[in-house]
Parts: structure tokens; sequence; C-alpha cells
């Protein structure tokens, strides 16, 4: 019976029954050590009725084998592996050492996420055949693998029938918690007296409540440590009583009145995890312990024996066996381990390290061989770990260094950054050849560009790449590459120019120099003025890419045709390159990938789909810790607000983004944000701070805005500067867009240029560069642009009393804007048009607009074909959450068949 907990127990009822109903939940069960989190876990158990059960527990000693928890949860329904998608299937059986291990994407990190993938889709198999309950205890103890993927899972639970809880220490980031406290004082007197089976005298049981603060295994456990005279009061308590972590201590003790053959099986228990009955007799029998402990240790009630398994009584038994025995206890209990676990070259080799005294090539290198297994398997923590010890294991300085540089490089794909830049900093003093050493600063510059600061990656990646230049140039050119994008990214056109410039001369055949190298090329040309070689340059590096597979290579050409203005050309990479990258369970590369095509999806007046790659980019980003693209997204947000006239998420999108971006010195983002609000005080009716956000953007320095952002927005300083009477203002950024469109030949470049022209000149001027504004737009694919132009002119001939000539072209404006779901720019052209005598009609909201944004990213991938199944792996969702999403798509929209939506899709699209 659980006391004092009617508030909690309610809550996971309330989750159970919603499982019966296909909803599923995530709850955190968090607090200190003995405070019930895993009373809570057993109550869930014993409330799920016909539910089916599933166990995970993390144990400290397992924490470096890779899978092991989720392993261990997913065992009773391994026959399922079959039933989800076979590149899913292959990728758990490899992490769990029932099939081949790793593959192409392993070395990226992407068997990670693939796995992470197949756990939530078992667990939405294991939910067909009704609601499933998955419990997770100790989870401050999982293996680094299992934690991600558990989250991972979690986080993406939706319609499945699924509930998931964790018991832990600590907190989980992204998921619902329920923090525990000490019961309070009449449930605590309850507890103690179920378990003395008397009532205490009230002086000793306010002292028992108060010395323990209410903690549950702190009460359950001092009685047995006190005297009956002292139970009843007789004789004065103990002036100190163990509480909180002391609790261990009591346990201890009661381990210590054991015998000394009984204390040595319940070490070699401790010390081997897995809980393999055999395994351990094999361990006791090499150190000469007899079966008939196991007996004495269970009627101790310090463990319990379940068929083949062993388990602790509770989890701090275990905590205080082991670290209450001697170093030389530890050492033989291990080594006994190792030898009884011949067969199992992973856990023999955390043995034998555990074991050693120092430096040991042969268990070193059997230990690097266990990291690299981990890291075919998708576990990347785990292998971090291993590579780590193998490195203090071994003693010649070199290649301690490069072991110290593979785990910083498995820390990096594990998503840790910080450590991975730890151990690149204990493996720098001893890598000696300059292979080893151009491999360390390569993954320092690659993960200083992606979360530190890019002047640093920068000079990092240049520096680097120098003696490397005959001895590996492949290496040199992928280094000279990174170093372009980060130069990019900060606008520095002197870095971008010196990268080009090396990269030209590094003597490797053109087929040889990456794709992105030429992007660096062409985008150095772009930025110094070459404009004759830059743009056959970044076309023909998109056309290369539109044929190739590599999406980081697409992603960089279709970067290039942004900044050369080819829309069609750069979402088209894009998507494929996103498609790609989903495909291979590649989630890492989705944020960086999401972040430009949100800015294109935007920019064409594609606000729903550009939302939803928004949201899905930045809820990625943040589970990833990416905070550079989650940058870009938030400023996309921002932009997308800012047009939609709404002025508080702009506002906080904007802050949020700026701040970030302005610290680390990515113009792109800074720029964005920038612009967004600038559009947000045109939209408002305030030109006049338009035009100082503007102007302070087209003149901030590197990283502080950007060299496209600043061409992109010179339109609308344009417009704000015009209206606020700068025209020297307007007439530097009309000639800054002329000069891009010129090079570029941009469609709605031209639109734009004429617009401009049209707002600086005279009355018949105005007319002619109006009216090739609105022919050029027809071809530029840009519906806000477009219907701003139509507003700006029409306004200009109804305040030249031209009345019926403005209204076709505010009527045009007001359509578009409706169209598009931005009332506040509808109004304006709404207020134009009542001024020339006419009155627009109020459009219903757009179909998509209906929707959110994960309901239009499924419809997006739906309108492309895709079955459930497939939306559901690109998504990295279940099945039945997709089934969910469609169901509720089809009313709202009122279609009935797939083929309905496929059209409707693609009607939106026009």
């Amino acid at each position: 019976m659980l006391h004092g907990r009617q508030r909690e127990c309610t809550l996971i009822e309330e989750l159970l029954a919603a499982a019966g109903e296909r909803r599923s939940g995530v709850l955190v069960v968090r607090g200190e050590a003995g405070i019930g989190k895993s009373a809570l876990l057993g109550y869930a158990a014993e409330r799920a009725g016909d539910m089916r059960v599933l166990r995970g527990t993390g144990v400290e000693s397992e924490s470096e084998f890779p899978f092991a928890a989720v392993h261990q949860l997913l065992r009773p329904v391994a026959g399922l592996f079959d039933a989800i998608p076979e590149r899913l299937g292959a990728a758990l059986r490899g992490a769990f050492g029932l099939g081949p291990a790793g593959g192409e994407d392993s070395s990226q990190g992407g068997d990670r996420f693939l796995i992470s993938l197949a756990v939530l889709s078992v667990l939405a198999e294991a939910a067909e055949e009704g609601p499933l309950l998955c419990l997770i205890d100790d989870a401050h103890w999982l293996d680094g693998a299992s934690a991600g993927a558990l989250s991972f899972a979690a986080r993406r639970l939706d319609a499945e029938g699924v509930v998931m809880l964790f018991a832990t220490r600590e907190e989980v980031p992204g998921l619902p918690d329920l923090t525990l406290s000490g019961l309070d004082p009449p449930a605590a007197g309850a507890l103690l007296a179920e378990r003395c089976h008397v009532d205490l005298p009230a002086a000793v049981r306010d002292s028992l409540v108060a010395s323990t603060a209410g903690n549950p295994l702190g009460l359950l456990e001092l009685p047995g440590s006190l005297s009956a005279d002292q139970l009843a009061g007789r004789e004065p308590l103990p002036e100190r009583l163990p509480v909180g972590a002391e609790v261990e201590q009591v346990f201890l003790e009661r381990v210590r009145r054991q015998d000394q053959p009984t204390q040595t099986l319940l070490l070699l228990a401790a010390a081997e995890d897995s809980g393999e009955l055999d395994v351990l007799l094999r361990a006791a029998r090499s150190l000469g312990v007899d079966e008939s402990a196991l007996d004495i240790a269970e009627k101790a009630g310090l463990i319990r024996i379940t068929g083949r398994t062993v388990a602790f009584c509770h989890p701090l038994v275990r905590t205080a066996v082991y670290r209450g025995a001697t170093f030389w206890q530890r050492r033989d209990a291990r080594n006994a381990l190792a030898e009884a676990l011949d067969g199992d070259a992973d856990r023999r080799a955390w043995h034998l390290a555990a074991a050693a005294l120092g430096p040991d090539e042969t268990v070193a290198a059997e230990l690097h061989r266990s990291a690299e297994r981990a890291r075919q398997r998708g576990g990347h923590a785990a292998a971090a770990s291993a590579y780590e010890r193998s490195a203090v294991l071994t003693a010649e300085a070199g290649r301690r260094g490069e072991r110290f540089t593979d785990a910083a490089e498995a820390a990096w794909q594990a998503g840790l950054p910080g450590r991975a830049a730890t151990l690149l900093d204990r493996a720098a003093t001893l890598v000696a050849t300059p292979p080893a050493r151009g491999r360390l600063e390569h993954l320092r510059g690659s993960i200083e560009g992606s979360s530190g600061e890019l002047t640093s990656a920068f000079a990092i990646l240049v520096g680097a790449a120098e003696p490397l230049a005959r001895l590996d140039p492949v290496r040199a050119a992928r280094m000279l590459t990174e170093a372009g994008q980060a130069a990019w990214l900060a606008g520095d056109v002197a870095g971008l120019h010196e990268v080009a410039r090396r990269l030209a001369d590094l003597p490797v055949p053109d087929a040889a120099v990456p794709l992105s190298a030429q992007l660096v090329l062409g985008l150095d040309s772009l930025l110094s003025g070459d404009l004759t070689t830059a743009v056959p340059h970044l076309r023909d590096a998109a056309a290369r890419a539109a044929h190739g597979a590599d999406p980081r290579a697409m992603m960089l050409s279709a970067a290039g045709a942004t900044f050369l203005g080819d829309d069609a050309v750069a979402i088209g990479l894009f998507t494929t390159a996103i498609a790609g990258a989903r495909s291979a369970g590649a989630v890492a590369m989705i944020p960086p990938l999401l972040a430009p095509l949100s800015s294109l999806q935007a920019w064409t007046g594609r606000y729903s789909a550009a939302s939803a790659s928004a949201a899905e980019g930045l809820r990625v980003a943040v589970e990833t810790g990416q905070e550079h693209p989650a940058a870009h997204l938030r400023s996309v947000c921002a932009w997308v607000a800012a047009v939609q006239g709404q002025e508080e998420q702009c506002l906080a999108y904007a802050e949020k983004a700026h701040a970030h971006a302005m610290s680390h010195r990515i113009g792109p983002a800074a720029g964005i944000a920038s612009w967004a609000l600038a559009l947000l005080d045109l939209g408002a009716g305030r030109p006049e701070s338009a035009a100082d956000r503007l102007e302070a953007l087209a003149t901030a320095g590197p990283g502080e805005s950007h060299p496209v952002v600043r061409v992109f927005s010179a339109a609308d300083l344009v417009e704000a500067a015009v209206r606020t009477g700068r025209r020297d203002t307007a007439e530097r950024a009309r000639d800054r867009l002329r000069s891009w469109t010129e090079a570029t030949g941009s469609a709605w470049g031209r639109a734009l240029l004429h617009r401009c022209h049209g707002l600086l000149a005279d009355p018949s001027g105005a007319d002619r560069h109006f009216t090739a504004a609105l022919a050029a737009h027809r071809l530029g694919g840009r519906p806000f642009d477009t219907a701003r132009t139509a507003l700006l002119y029409g306004e200009i001939l109804r305040r030249r009393r031209r009345r019926n000539d403005a209204r076709v072209h505010l009527r045009a404006a007001h359509e578009t804007f409706d169209r598009l779901g931005v009332p506040g720019w509808a109004e304006l052209a709404r207020t134009e048009l009542r001024a020339t005598g006419e009155t627009a009609r109020r459009r219903d909201p757009g179909t998509l607009r209906q929707l959110t944004p994960q309901e239009v990213l499924i419809v997006q991938i739906v309108g492309e074909g895709a079955t459930n199944r497939e939306v559901a792996a690109q998504l990295f969702l279940s099945p039945r959450t997709v089934d969910y999403h469609l169901r509720k798509v089809f009313t709202k929209l009122d279609v009935s068949s797939r083929a309905d939506l496929i059209r409707l899709v693609a009607q939106s699209d026009r």
C-alpha cells in the first residue's frame, strides 16, 4: 500500500486510462534515493490490468554498454522486429548484437537515430494488440545510447496507447516530470506503524519522521537498525540517524553481517550487472564460493532470484556492496568475472579494464576493439567511454593520443561537444605525426564551427589544412571547405577569399575536390565581384548536386542556388537532400537543411510549409544540441510571424534568435531576425522604425548581418526609406539590389528592382517601372512580393486620383494577401480600396492554414505519394500517430481519400 501519494497515483491512473483510449503519455518520476520512485512504478504495474508491461532498469556499472537497457526492455517483444521496416529492424538487431552491426551511416551517427526510430516503431507495434506500459527504473544509470533512444521515442509518442514511466534522480529535458518529496507526518507515521507492526510512541515516531524528512526508504530501513528498547522509547535514539544517501550505510551494515563467502558473492553480483546466474556462479566458483551463498543472501532479503536471473532487492544494496568493498576485493571480482565471460568480448574487456593496475596494451587493445563494435552499433556515447579508457591504459604516447581522438570523435557523434573538446585537449599534447594532428584539428574545427565560434573554427581549419596540403590534399580540401562555410556564415569575405585561394592551389585533380569546394570558389567569386566566374560555378554545382546522393553536397549547392535567386532549383535540392537524410535516419542533418529550406518557403509565400519545416527543425535542433541552426530556424519563425502580423510571437522568436546569432557572429540568422522586426514595423504602419532597422542591417559588420540578407531585404529598405524621406538611403539600397540582379538575372530580383525604380521615379517613370515589375513578378514565383508591388502601385495611383486604375491593383493585392493568410497586409489593401470607393470581401482562411504544423508536414509528404509507414519513417513518428493525424486532416479539409488530399496539396502550391 502506498501512503501519502494520492495525487501521484491519480496522475498515473489517468495516464493508464488514456492509453486505453489510444492516447499515449509519458511521465518522469524524479526524486532522491529512497523517495518512492520505484514504488510508484510498482503501483503503475499493479493498476495496469490487462496492459502489457515492459521493464527496463539502468545499472551504474552497465552504463558503458550501448543499448543495454533498451535490449532489456524490448527483449520480450523481439519477435516484432520483423514487423517494422526492414532497415529499422536491421539497425536494432545490429545494436543488440543479433545481426551485422553498423553501416554506411554509423560513422556519422546515423545509426543512433535509426535505432531510436526503431525503438519507437517496436513500441507502436507492441501496442497494436492493446495498451502498453513501459517502466524504466533508475533512469539516471541508463547507458547513453539507451537514454537517447528512449527519450527520443518518448517525445514522439502520440496516438499509440503507450505509457512510459521513468524513475530517476535527475531531470530528463523535454519530458514532463513529477518531483517527489518526503511523506507528510500522517503518511509517514502510517508507514512506520505498518513496518513495525506496532504503534510507536509519538516522540519516537516524530523523531524518525523528522530525521528522514519523510523519505520512505529511510522510514522503512531505520527501524531495523534500532533496538527494541529504542523503538519503545525506553532508550534514547542515536544522536545522528542515517538519512538520504546515508541509507546506503544501513544496507552495507546488513551486508556485513553476512559471512565472507556471501559478501564475495554479493560483490560479484554488484560488479556483473547482467544478472545472469550462470555467469555469477562460474565467477563465484573461481573464487572458491559455494552456491549455498545464494540462499543465504536471498534469505537475508538482499537479492531475489527469478529463473536464471539475480536481482538486488533495492538498487542501493548494489551500490552499498560495490562501494563498500576494498579496491583489491573489487579487482579480484572483476578478474573472476572476466574469466567467466570468456565468450562475451565487450563485457570481458570492461572487467579487465576495471581490474588493470596501470597501462596494459593487451587490455587497451581489447577495449579499443570493444569501442569499435559499440560505434558500429550506433552506441557512440558508450564507444567514447571505451575509447577513453583504452587511451588511459595505453603506454605509448602517440597511440594514446590517437585513442583519445577516437574518443572525442565518438563523443561528438553522440551529441556531446563539451566532452569531445575535453578529450581533444587530452589528445593534443600526445599526437605527433602530421596526419594524426590534422585529424585532431579537423575534428576540433568541425565542433567549433557547429557549436562554438565561427572565427575560431575558421582559424583552426585553415591553420591545420596547411601541413596537409601535400600529405593528404583530399582531407585538406574538406577542411578548407568547412572553413569556407564558417567564413560565409560569418560574412568574412576576406576569409572566404583566402580559402578559395588555398583550394585553388591544392595539388588535387578536379574530380577529387569535393563538390562543396566548388561552391566555396563560386561564393568567393560572387562576393569578390567576379560575377562572370561566380554564376557558372554556382549553377554548375547545383546541376552536379542534383545527380548525387550526398545530402551535405546538395545542401551547399542548394544554398548557392538560393543566393543566385533560383528558388525552384534550391527548393528542389533542399527537398531531395532532406528526403535522403530522413531515409538514412541522419537526424543531425535535418536542422541545417530545414533552416534554409524554411527560409525559402517563407520568402516564396508557403507560410504553412515554412512554419511546419521550422517547427520540426527547431525541435530536432534542440534535441541534438545544435544551437546555430536553432537560431536560424527561430529567425524564420520570426519572419513568418512578422508577415502574418503576430507581433508577440515575432518579438519572442527574433529576440532569442538575434541574441544567439550576435553572440556567435552568425550573420544569416542575425540578419533575418532584424529583417523580421523591420517587416513587422512596415506591416504595422511604422516606417520610421522599419527604416532604422533596415538601415542598421545594411551597414552592419560581418557576423551581425550577411551580404545575402542585405540584398534580399534591400527592396524593403527602399520602401521604408522613401516613406520617411531618406532618398539617399533608398538609392544606395536600390543600387545594391541592381548589382546583384544584373549578375544573377533573377526574375523576382528584376521585379523588385523595377519596384524600387518606380518608388524613386517621377509619375511617368513610376508607371513604366511598376508595369515592368508586375510583368516580371509573373515569372518570379513570390506572391507576397507581387502583392506588395500591386499595393504600392495602387496606393500611388490612388494618390494621383486614378481611382479606377488603382482599384485593379489594390483588388489583386488584397486577394493575394487574403489567400496567403497575412491579415495585416490584407487590411492595408482593404483600407486603400475603401479610399477608392470600393469595399473588399473577406475570404475564408485557406485550407492548409487550418492545420497544425505537424499535420502540414504529414500532408506534404502524403502529397508526394508516400504511405503512412513511409511518412512515419521520414518524420520519426509511429505509423499509428500518422494515421491519427491524417484522420483529423481528412475531417478538417473535408476530403475522403488520399487522392483528394494529393490534389488539394498540388493546388495549394500553385
